[in-house]
């Protein structure tokens, strides 16, 4: 089943960049190379344009309460950031800064990507096969982490190491929360 998924995910990004190269033909755009360690997206800023990761690589990170930013994922070519400001309240949900670079970014303005998607319901629909994955990606870690936390209420050490290797196979948060899981569990266990 995740090889499915990321099959299907990879197709997604394929079409989407396939799409985008097209419509670029007749948007305006710019091309960015931000250097490592640069932020190309603030979370809480207003969402102006859509970015499709060329090169480089990229962390996509949370905070929240003034806590220490999570890193949810990393990202790289083939990648599109901002999407999600396309709709709802225009504002990005997180930060993307450079973990490797220089990248190299395409920038087209989400009222220009809002217009070409008006006139091409295939663009439309890849967008949201993008945006459908990546909510199933994060229900699936929800659903880990939460198994999780019950198999350390239930003291069932077997289910959470399983549960903690599922989630050491993603990257960013569910990693370290696995290690975080591992720890209390060790803790846990000494008192």
């Amino acid at each position: 089943m995740e090889g499915d998924e990321r099959r299907q995910l990879m197709h997604v990004r394929e079409r989407i960049q396939l799409l985008l190269d097209t419509h670029l033909r007749t948007l305006p755009h710019e091309t960015l190379h931000p250097l490592e360690g640069e932020v190309v997206i603030r979370q809480g800023a207003v969402a102006e344009r859509v970015m499709l990761v060329l090169a480089g690589e990229l962390t996509i990170e949370v905070e929240a309460d003034d806590q220490t930013p999570q890193v949810l994922a990393v990202v790289g070519a083939q990648e599109l950031l901002g999407e999600m400001g396309l709709v709802g309240d225009n504002h990005h949900s997180a930060t993307v800064r450079v973990s490797r670079g220089p990248a190299e970014l395409v920038a087209i303005n989400a009222d220009d990507l809002l217009k070409a998607s008006l006139y091409d319901s295939e663009l439309v629909m890849e967008l949201l096969a993008l945006s459908s994955a990546r909510c199933r990606q994060s229900n699936q870690t929800l659903a880990l982490l939460l198994a999780a936390l019950q198999a350390l209420v239930r003291d069932d050490q077997d289910g959470l190491n399983t549960i903690c290797c599922e989630l050491t196979k993603q990257i960013g948060t569910a990693r370290s929360a696995a290690t975080l899981l591992q720890t209390l569990a060790s803790r846990l266990e000494g008192t």
